[in-house]
């Protein structure tokens, strides 16, 4: 291997923290593979068997959605790599990587992997972690308005999320508590409503991708709603110290809460969308139920 591709290598994300020796075992399972213009180096839903890192040329990671359309995620160059998910995890490809010139790239195989991460936990655990901050980005990219954000913004935001889960029914923001986490809903939805006297206005319903509780943060005002989980959730928490510094270091992330706040109206009462209906908890059937035949009355 040359001098050069050894200095890629240690640059990688996948390899830059690692022992010496245990690089220099997993530099040694490494083959070298050659593509031309417009080769597939994975293709989206085939098995994911392998990690790639690129030593020349370059290459584009493209999504097919739900219509058929391709979503580039991003262009990888000399040095990048892809597939850290497929060493741990196994699975199917959730991206097609297609070579936008000739390319040269090292292959390592997830049978070899597997094999050294017996002997070498260590690596297991880097490299889980590794693939966790990628797909992150991905979802990011993809599912919400974070994906505006220039890369290193979005990667810093990345680094700064951490997972929480909260069952069906249970609070994530209570109404009158001081501020706290912003939250990016990563699998789940949930509900924000206000509370007056006892009775509830629904002021909005998040799906995967979508995010809130940054209000407090930014008004540094007790929160102005509660919101509850409407199905088991999978949450991304940033915590306010976080959002200050993300809006104080990235004019992009702080043009985004800007935005965000332009959009919020206290006084709109949300409507249910239909494929919440079949969720729905108790109290909110009730309200949902007495508001229906309140509009059919007026009606």
């Amino acid at each position: 291997m040359k001098e050069t591709d050894e200095n890629l290598l240690r640059r990688a994300s996948l390899f830059q923290f690692l022992p010496d020796a245990v690089f220099e075992k997993l530099r040694s399972l490494l083959q070298e593979e050659n593509y031309e213009f417009g080769d597939l180096l994975v293709r989206q839903g085939e098995p994911a068997d392998a990690f790639y890192i690129l030593l020349s040329g370059r290459a584009r990671v493209v999504k097919t959605d739900q219509n058929g359309n391709e979503i580039v995620l991003a262009t990888l160059k000399p040095g990048d790599s892809f597939g850290e998910a497929a060493l741990t995890e196994g699975g199917t490809r959730t991206a097609t990587v297609r070579c936008s010139t000739s390319v040269d790239a090292l292959r390592l195989d997830r049978t070899d992997f597997l094999e050294l991460a017996e002997a070498t936990p260590e690596l297991k655990h880097h490299i889980e972690m590794t693939a966790r901050h990628r797909a992150l980005h991905g979802f990011l990219y993809e599912f919400s308005n974070f994906g505006r954000l220039p890369v290193p913004a979005l990667r810093s935001l990345v680094e700064k999320l951490t997972p929480m889960e909260v069952a069906k029914g249970e609070a994530i923001i209570r109404q009158g508590d001081p501020p706290g986490a912003m939250f990016i809903l990563e699998k789940g939805r949930a509900r924000a409503f206000h509370a007056n006297n006892g009775a509830q206005q629904n002021l909005a319903f998040y799906r995967d991708g979508d995010f809130f509780g940054e209000l407090s943060i930014l008004n540094g005002s007790p929160r102005a709603a509660s919101v509850e989980a409407y199905s088991d959730c999978q949450l991304l928490a940033l915590d306010p110290g976080a959002v200050r510094d993300l809006k104080r270091r990235y004019p992009e992330f702080g043009k985004l809460m800007e935005e965000r706040l332009a959009q919020y109206q206290a006084d709109t009462e949300a409507r249910v969308p239909l494929d919440f209906t079949s969720e729905m908890l108790p109290a909110a059937v009730a309200a949902h139920d007495k508001l229906s035949v309140d509009a059919d009355k007026a009606a």
